[in-house]
């Protein structure tokens, strides 16, 4: 197909109005990556990952199946943030959001047919066993910091009641992460579908991620921390990374060079560099749309806010019903954003949504909001230093599970703080506690 600089098309192959200029085509493709004045095959999609996840280390390597869910994951979460689509945003809380992957989404030429529930279950299971590495540096003796986090803690399917979606829930420290997207790797499906297996398809977002440079250089050691080798053990010698690994994938990547990039790498004797070449065979001109903020200040005039924010006010609500009886939830919806309008105006650029929905949601669990609270019962909190904030430990959230079980609420209560519940899922239990401590105090 022929196409000229009068006619660019967006990636879907659509033809775009040539009397519009630069700025309106970017507004018209509403933000997406598109191909500057060069042909596109219409069938053309890309994928867009933040390079804290694409240059990040893991504790264990990816298979295909598990790489391309991924994907599907962080795009759903990305066009949340885009403010494009919430349709598969399950809920959006606090402490996580959980989505609704298509099984459509993913590539039927990925499973066996006869085989593709197990095959879906083992990616599942992959993938909450996906720990994400935060570099810390070592000590003056040389003695390795480390700090892992869990990725995905549930991932759920079941057909009975949903047959289309996989429900994955997503800790807040690692969506948080997925989003502002500055630096990122733009990956194209075509490219993925024909690499054929999971340590490729790591590669080939790595050379992305590198790719603003024509040449670029990674020790042994980093790359195989980055693919999920290094923790296991797994390819320790160059020989056996070399052969099994790195030169197949590169050899793969390079026979399908028209869809996007070539490779070509080469290693000293006794040196620990790896020094890559990338040379692109695509052009793209990179545009993204404003990420949303949790803090963005609601219209006086509208009084609509964001999708980001719609999603957490609605979720809170529905999290609150199961506690206690909500009869109207639209009037409580309206007294929610009046609330939210009024702190806003006050707090100004102090303003954090998320505390104050937290403060809105104890409220409605312990039965005293009535109305609109801003003006009646919203107390200042004093100014306190700002610390480091918890995050996930799978042995104290083993722990208070184990509590919790046999009904030893007392003993959670005294041995863990609202900021260990809350970082570890069992934030829900604060409200309870503080219902049953004002029900003692009376």
């Amino acid at each position: 197909m022929e196409n000229n600089k009068e006619n660019p098309t967006d990636l879907l192959g659509k033809e775009i109005k040539p009397s519009l200029t630069e700025d309106e085509l970017v507004v018209a493709l509403d933000g997406e990556l598109i191909a500057h004045y060069h042909p596109v095959p219409p069938e053309r999609e890309v994928r867009v990952i933040n390079q804290s996840f694409s240059l990040a280390e893991y504790d264990n390597s990816w298979t295909k199946i598990e790489w391309f869910l991924f994907i599907e994951i962080y795009n759903i979460v990305k066009e949340f943030y885009l403010d494009r689509n919430d349709h598969y945003i399950a809920s959006f809380t606090e402490e996580n959001i959980t989505v609704r992957v298509p099984i459509n989404r993913l590539d039927p030429t990925l499973f066996n047919i006869k085989n593709r529930s197990a095959q879906l279950r083992q990616a599942a299971e992959g993938l909450m066993d996906k720990r994400v590495r935060n570099a810390l540096n070592d000590d003056e003796s040389g003695q390795m910091g480390f700090d892992f986090i869990t990725m995905f803690p549930r991932i759920t399917y079941d057909p009975k009641n949903d047959r289309e979606h996989v429900l994955v829930r997503i800790q807040s420290e690692i969506y948080e992460e997925m989003v502002p997207i500055e630096k990122y790797a733009q990956l194209d499906l075509k490219l993925l579908k024909e690499i054929t297996t999971g340590n490729g398809q790591r590669l080939y977002a790595i050379f992305k991620s590198h790719s603003f440079k024509s040449t670029f250089d990674i020790t042994i050691t980093d790359l195989r921390k980055q693919m999920g080798f290094f923790e296991k053990n797994v390819y320790p010698e160059w020989k056996y990374f070399n052969d099994q690994v790195l030169k197949p994938a590169v050899k793969n990547i390079n026979k399908h060079k028209e869809y996007d990039i070539e490779v070509d790498y080469s290693k000293k004797r006794d040196s620990e560099k790896i020094t890559f070449k990338v040379k692109h065979h695509s052009e793209y001109k990179k545009r993204y749309s404003q990420v949303l903020n949790l803090d963005q200040p609601i219209s006086l005039d509208t009084r609509v806010p964001n999708r980001i924010q719609r999603k957490y006010i609605n979720s809170t609500i529905r999290h609150c019903s199961n506690v206690t009886e909500i009869s109207n939830t639209e009037e409580l919806n309206a007294w929610i954003i009046s609330d939210l309008i009024g702190m806003q105006k006050k707090q100004g650029s102090k303003f954090n949504f998320k505390r104050a929905m937290n403060g809105i949601s104890k409220q409605i669990q312990t039965k005293i909001y009535t109305e609109p609270y801003s003006h009646k019962h919203m107390i200042d909190e004093p100014e306190v230093m700002v610390t480091q904030p918890l995050t996930f430990d799978e042995r104290i959230h083993a722990e208070i599970k184990k509590l919790e079980l046999k009904g030893l609420y007392d003993e959670i209560r005294q041995n863990f703080s609202d900021e260990e519940l809350r970082a570890n899922q069992y934030g829900h239990l604060i409200a309870n506690f503080e219902e049953d401590e004002q029900a003692s105090a009376h």
